[in-house]
């Protein structure tokens, strides 16, 4: 797997931050709705955007959680 990102982008601007959090809590909203419909492969595309949202959030300055086993990363975003 290739690196989307380039060494550059790495601790932009706060603001970027803000901008990827709003994306990861609507995405977060949509898995939430398509689960709640038993929508399955909604909601497994919707686990690969927060998932690509989170790794670009980390990659732009986020420290990065330690995970409990059984942590939801819908709930890490969602507060």
């Amino acid at each position: 797997m290739t690196a989307v990102l380039s060494i550059g982008a790495a601790h932009q601007d706060p603001d970027s931050l803000k901008e990827l959090a709003s994306i990861a809590r609507l995405i977060t909203y949509a898995r939430q709705s398509a689960k709640t419909l038993n929508a399955e492969f909604p909601v497994w595309c919707l686990d690969l955007a927060l998932g690509a949202v989170l790794q670009e959030m980390y990659a732009n300055g986020l420290p990065n959680p330690s995970f409990d086993e059984g942590t939801d990363m819908a709930n890490v975003v969602a507060h």
